[in-house]
């Protein structure tokens, strides 16, 4: 399995994309590890039918890396994933507000929560263009998950963010930096969207805490934030949201001849601060509202916009 470069491909050489088998490998062994040896963790009884939602979406991935499915198809695969994972975790039924829960119908939470898992797979597949760029955001913000599941005494999630933790920190050294050898792909980087959005929804549903809904997003807020304005600059344009492009902030940047490296870690240092940041808000016990979550996600993307807009005024000026 190979990524050839075409017109949004910020690479000029074929790149392997089957780091994603490893990262399959590595989960389903370290599953079995557990269930082998540590039989009496009490683990979440829906968590066989989790791992055959993972299995598709993973198998889903492998022919896209070979066959380069279409991106309607794929979105419908996975739109049809989240929905059967949402139906077993159960959708959100209220949100936190600023002095009290707001209750939503069960229809209006199914479809928030199906969007969240499909916005998080479609969306950290997006991001996984840049050298190493997937794989050390997701290792650092599922590392966040597995501690704050781990501080709260939510099991299952904890396992799970740990053993998505292994598997990318066996991938990085092959990814990461300016000479990457190899590359999640299709098949790693949808599997590692899903099993990170699963676990922040099991992670509210084991504490029994609608509060926590904001852990998920405010972790991966600055890949979030690339993507809704990706996204809304598109459809602005006419552009569809299921075609490949080279719009987000990461490939900008690239074009301007900072290195896959620098680019990086540059997510990565925004990265800590919102994993600290939530983290910090778990452990104090401090209720963090939906709308102050979108009024940080609006701040974030706003960053992001002027970022991107000073990047094409110096490509303008540049040109004449």
């Amino acid at each position: 399995m190979s990524d050839n470069p075409n017109h949004r491909s910020i690479h000029i050489k074929t790149n392997p994309t089957g780091g994603g088998l490893g990262i399959i490998a590595a989960l389903g062994f370290s599953l079995i590890l557990i269930n082998t040896f540590i039989p009496e963790v009490p683990l979440s009884k829906d968590l066989p039918y989790f791992l055959v939602c993972a299995i598709i979406i993973s198998f889903l991935g492998v022919l896209d890396d070979i066959f380069e499915i279409r991106g309607i198809h794929k979105s419908i695969i996975i739109f049809f994933v989240a929905i059967s994972a949402v139906i077993l975790t159960g959708p959100v039924t209220s949100l936190p507000g600023f002095y009290s829960s707001i209750n939503l119908p069960y229809l209006a939470g199914l479809i928030g929560s199906v969007l969240w898992i499909f916005v998080c797979i479609n969306g950290i597949n997006f991001m996984d263009g840049a050298n190493g760029l997937m794989a050390s955001f997701m290792f650092l913000a599922t590392s966040s998950l597995t501690i704050i599941a781990f501080i709260l005494g939510a099991v299952t999630t904890m396992i799970m963010g740990l053993t998505l933790c292994f598997s990318l920190l066996g991938l990085l050294p092959f990814n990461f930096g300016n000479n990457s050898k190899i590359f999640a792909g299709d098949t790693g980087s949808l599997l590692t969207g899903f099993i990170f959005s699963l676990s922040a929804l099991l992670l509210v549903k084991e504490t029994d805490n609608l509060d926590l809904l904001y852990v998920g997003p405010l972790l991966i807020l600055p890949f979030l934030s690339d993507i809704f304005i990706t996204m809304l600059g598109r459809v602005r344009l006419g552009g569809s949201f299921f075609s490949a492009h080279k719009s987000h902030l990461y490939q900008a940047l690239i074009a301007q001849s900072i290195s896959h490296t620098r680019v990086s870690l540059a997510y990565l240092v925004a990265g800590i601060f919102f994993s600290s940041l939530t983290i910090f808000c778990v452990i104090k016990e401090i209720r963090i509202s939906m709308w102050i979550l979108l009024i940080s996600i609006v701040l974030a993307a706003s960053v992001r916009y002027f970022i991107k807009r000073d990047i094409m005024l110096k490509h303008i000026s540049k040109g004449l």
